[in-house]
């Protein structure tokens, strides 16, 4: 017992993701006061959009949101086993087998008749969703199909059709709505089709984080908040000029620097030698790569921080290792804190990092390895 609780008392964690549980609480309220009229669900798929599914959860849960949102099942249980008091919306699709075992006191999102069938056969008094196919051609039942399939639904006993739900295809795009604005005009013909069948539903959704900032439409009372509950509006992504809420990025995705060296002239780094030196330099080492989350686009055109200084990564990113330039930074000594992705609006910003690897903050998120440690802080 000694022994363990002294080792326990000297482990320390050489990466670390930071989540401002302030931030996380202030994008809630914000976009709970631009829509009144809605109910602000946060969706929690993917690891929390790679923040840490039982690090974000009890925070967002202590907001008493309408629900929680999952993709699968399994994340449906992982919120489960902490015995969340928010209710629980499942959006992906389960095997019908995985309803034998147990009842499910989840929300149940449905698009086909099998699973329909097989949640009335094992689940009583089962709540679902119907997700209608608006225009997006991806999941859901098509407007076409959807008289008949609700008419199906609805000689299945055991099964409580609660809510319609879809997706938006072109949200994020700041400019033109003509898209979005068609789908909206889809959902309300499948609303009709659902009421006419004389189904009175609770819960009626169809945006995401890029339509909350642009659709404010009272046949809607749900948005699903995905990237935007973590600080980020989709919309600045496609056009930084437009002009939007004051939202807080949540996660910093902190290291240590583990090595100091000089290269000379000439001296070429990492795999492949991607990177020559052009003079004598300073080298940092940071012991992480792209298992933990630094993307490997990033090799030799992404940067981090030392105490806001900024250092570009040299050479490869490699599985669990990663250079950096030290030059700018003096008296730099192993065991300093090395900022990976930053949580203000900084060169190494989330934001800016997806940029230049020529992809999607969603990704590098989402991509940051479970096996990092995650801590909650306040700011």
């Amino acid at each position: 017992m000694i022994l363990s609780s002294l080792f326990k008392k000297q482990y320390r964690h050489l990466n670390k993701i930071l989540i401002n549980q302030s931030a996380l609480q202030l994008n809630h309220q914000v976009l709970q006061v631009f829509h009144p009229e809605a109910k602000i669900v946060p969706v929690l798929k993917s690891n929390a959009y790679g923040h840490g599914l039982k690090t974000v959860t009890p925070i967002f849960d202590a907001l008493g949101p309408e629900f929680l949102v999952v993709d699968s099942l399994y994340e449906a249980y992982e919120l489960y086993k902490m015995n969340v008091k928010s209710k629980i919306l499942i959006l992906g699709y389960t095997h019908p087998d995985n309803f034998l075992t147990k009842q499910l006191p989840f929300h149940i999102t449905i698009f086909d008749l099998e699973t329909a069938k097989a949640l009335n056969k094992h689940q009583k008094n089962c709540n679902v969703h119907i997700f209608v196919d608006t225009g997006m051609c991806r999941e859901g039942v098509s407007i076409k199909h959807l008289p008949e399939f609700i008419q199906e639904v609805k000689k299945l006993s055991c099964l409580h059709i609660v809510g319609l739900t879809s997706h938006l295809a072109d949200a994020d795009n700041p400019k033109d709505g003509s898209f979005t604005e068609k789908q909206i005009a889809n959902y309300k013909k499948a609303l009709k089709i659902t009421e006419d069948a004389g189904i009175s539903l609770q819960y009626r959704q169809i945006s995401a984080s890029g339509g909350a900032f642009k659709i404010k439409d009272p046949t809607f009372n749900v948005i699903r908040a995905g990237l935007a509950s973590y600080g980020i509006n989709p919309l600045e992504l496609s056009d930084p000029e437009y002009q939007s809420l004051s939202l807080q990025p949540a996660l910093q995705f902190v290291t240590t620097l583990a090595q100091i060296k000089t290269i000379q002239k000439g001296e070429k780094i990492g795999y492949n030698g991607t990177f020559t030196a052009q003079k004598t330099m300073t080298v940092g080492l940071l012991p992480l790569g792209y298992y933990e989350g630094v993307d490997r686009r990033l090799s030799n055109k992404g940067v981090v921080t030392i105490n806001d200084i900024v250092c570009p990564i040299v050479g490869r990113v490699s599985m669990n290792m990663t250079s950096i330039d030290l030059s700018a930074v003096k008296n730099a000594e192993v065991g300093d804190a090395v900022c990976i992705y930053s949580d203000e609006n900084q060169e190494n910003s989330i934001v800016n990092a997806a940029k230049i690897a020529g992809t999607i903050p969603y990704e590098l998120l989402v991509h940051l390895s479970e096996s990092v440690r995650r801590e909650i802080i306040n700011k």
